[in-house]
């Protein structure tokens, strides 16, 4: 279950339309903002406790749902650059008047996206992990079979996706520890540096308070955001006039490093780390979450 001191912090705020958008806070409660994008499926609880190197960094990190994960309300039929006036109206809320944005994995297009606004505020962009868009809608062939076949799922059977999630859903909220369990008998897809990650018991047992989360609302939600990451992206990335960093691991098999060289090519201002012998799960590594953070301060 959820620990008390992730339940006692929970924080929305109520949207122009009604919604409630939540989001939780980390690191020095005084610091320089940085406001962080999940993964598809994912949530606002990154960590089971708070995160020491936010502290010590002097970073107030603030973790964010997006619509229909967590305690945010639902907004169907939305596009991804339609995030950005969530984050807009929470930023005002919070009166961040200097700040970051990052995202990991699926939360890395929402990120970019917020950074075709025109915002003096905006310091930095992060994409950690990061999806992308496809070339011509096709998935890279050095993804992995089990990221294949849940984009390609989302796309053409979505209610298989929906169930397979709803019976996660499930277990989590009855055996988290079968979870657990099972996500570590599932790692032969990933990289050798992403399966030490997932032998670990305590980032398993964080990813498992994380997912469970994520269902909160409904399974329906990062079936939804699978097939909208696939669809050609609507803003133009052109008007990015911020400086996008890069953090990546050239052995990602969920988020494959091949078709992301190619992607960032038309983003003008983008600074790389493409790290060798890496995977997916960057932000588990404690000294590279600590270099994502310094890259995005001033």
């Amino acid at each position: 279950m959820m620990n008390e001191k992730a339940l006692k912090s929970e924080k929305f705020i109520r949207l122009s339309d009604g919604r409630k958008l939540g989001y939780m806070e980390y690191g020095a409660r005084s610091g320089f903002p940085m406001l962080a994008l999940h993964g598809t499926p994912g949530s606002r609880i990154w960590f089971k406790d708070d995160d020491d190197t936010s502290k010590e960094l002097g970073i107030r990190l603030i973790t964010v749902d997006r619509p229909g994960y967590g305690i945010s309300d639902e907004k169907k039929g939305r596009k991804i650059s339609d995030f950005n006036h969530d984050i807009d109206q929470l930023v005002n809320h919070l009166d961040l008047n200097h700040f970051s944005i990052f995202g990991v994995s699926g939360g890395g297009p929402y990120a970019l996206s917020y950074a075709t606004m025109v915002n003096s505020k905006l310091f930095k962009v992060g994409m950690v992990a990061s999806a992308y868009e496809l070339n011509k809608g096709k998935l890279p062939k050095e993804m992995c079979l089990t990221n294949k076949f849940g984009f390609i799922l989302s796309k053409y059977f979505p209610f298989i996706l929906q169930f397979s999630y709803a019976q996660q859903k499930k277990i989590l909220d009855s055996h988290p520890k079968l979870y657990i369990d099972s996500v570590q008998r599932q790692i032969s897809h990933l990289c050798p540096s992403d399966q030490e990650v997932l032998k670990n018991e305590d980032a398993c047992a964080a990813m498992a308070l994380q997912m469970r989360e994520a269902f909160r609302f409904s399974t329906k939600t990062p079936v939804y955001e699978l097939r909208i990451l696939q669809t050609k992206w609507e803003f133009e990335f052109l008007k990015i006039d911020t400086s996008v960093i890069v953090w990546h691991g050239e052995n990602d098999t969920l988020s494959p490093i091949s078709g992301l060289k190619d992607f960032i090519k038309r983003i003008p201002k983008c600074e790389t780390h493409f790290l060798k012998g890496k995977g997916h799960f960057l932000d588990e590594d404690p000294e590279i979450w600590k270099c994502i953070l310094n890259s995005l301060k001033p």
